[in-house]
């Protein structure tokens, strides 16, 4: 069995350890209550903070996720070229895509990491199969992402 180390005090990327924590993982690995620079308590296991696999509790992933954002919407902004290609027909969930063949308007719709995707001919006929899929979402039909 491995020797218990004390973590209280030490410092993780953003975490400081407070305490040790009553809670065990299913791994019987211990668990402490630590302090995050951004003010938040959170409890992390003591083997993702000695792996350094936890850093934060959570805005770090948050910061990182806002900053990717910023720099791709300012790339974009800034690029006349990128707006001109853009394929968005100004209606959400449907666009344009001509390198298809017949099929140009693809229809996609993503919910809970499932997905509903298939090309039209027409806008018209996309607009009616996105309207009936969501539907089929909103009450609440396990294969509501069965194609048409």
């Amino acid at each position: 069995m491995p020797k218990f180390v004390d973590l209280t005090e030490q410092r993780f990327g953003r975490l400081t350890v407070i305490e040790r924590s009553s809670k065990v993982t299913k791994g019987r690995n211990i668990c402490w209550k630590c302090i995050c620079d951004c003010g938040n308590e959170t409890i992390v296991s003591g083997s993702n903070l000695e792996r350094r696999k936890t850093k934060s509790c959570g805005c770090l992933n948050k910061e990182l996720l806002e900053s990717r954002r910023r720099k791709m919407l300012e790339k974009y902004l800034n690029n006349p070229e990128a707006r001109k290609n853009n394929l968005s027909i100004g209606i959400k969930n449907i666009y344009y895509q001509p390198n298809q063949g017949s099929a140009c308007y693809v229809v996609k719709i993503v919910r809970n990491y499932n997905e509903y995707r298939q090309s039209f001919t027409t806008l018209k006929e996309a607009e009616r199969a996105k309207e009936y899929v969501l539907s089929r979402y909103k009450k609440g039909i396990s294969n509501w992402n069965a194609k048409l």
